[in-house]
């Protein structure tokens, strides 16, 4: 005895509709794993809009104070004397911050800067708070030289500490790039390496 089975048209279509939803619910997840940027976009645009009354983490003293501090520092010029660079670095940082700079970076990058006859600004853009202990924190931030060098590639991230002294904000240390890989590994982590040694 032969069964015939009969389907609808709007069983057909229910069951076409179905694949399809499903398709595109498997392409978004598998474009949101292969792009994390992304989905920080879409997490922060719902984020938004959900509550809009917040100030973006971005422009808190904190995170201002870490782009003042590496805007100062990646401001580099051949022609001035390495202890205006200094002072200009040192006028953004903790006491600790300072003599780290003075003795780990001032000597690295002056070497770098009179090789290659620096002369470069910067913009500098935080991108997320990375950890908080209260008054020290942790951001990532973007920073892009106006005028890189040979062989220097023009944006970068950088991972800086910053510190809460008598109530204002200051650069403690910026992180070097194993200790940054190290503490916030990810998979979107993406810092590059630079000629002047990013701590």
């Amino acid at each position: 005895m032969k069964r015939e089975i009969q389907i609808s048209h709007r069983t057909i279509k229910t069951i076409i509709l179905l694949i399809v939803v499903i398709a595109l619910i498997g392409g978004g997840i598998l474009l949101l794993f292969r792009d994390q940027a992304l989905l920080s976009r879409i997490i922060a645009r719902i984020e938004g809009t959900i509550l809009p009354t917040q100030s973006a983490p971005q422009s808190g003293p904190d995170a201002q104070a870490a782009v003042k501090s590496l805007t100062a520092f990646y401001t580099l010029d051949y022609t001035e004397p390495v202890d205006q660079w200094q002072t200009r670095v040192c006028a953004q940082t903790t006491p600790d911050g300072c003599q780290l700079i003075q003795a780990l970076f001032a000597p690295a990058v002056r070497k770098v800067v009179d090789a290659n006859q620096v002369k470069t600004g910067c913009s500098v853009q935080a991108v997320r708070l990375v950890e908080d202990k209260g008054d020290t924190r942790t951001w990532l931030l973007k920073v892009t030289l106006d005028k890189p060098w040979p062989g220097e590639i023009p944006t970068m991230q950088v991972y800086a500490e910053v510190a809460r002294v008598n109530g204002t904000w200051l650069l403690n240390r910026i992180l070097f790039e194993q200790e940054a890989a190290d503490r916030f590994a990810t998979p979107a982590l993406n810092i590059i390496e630079t000629t002047i040694p990013t701590p």
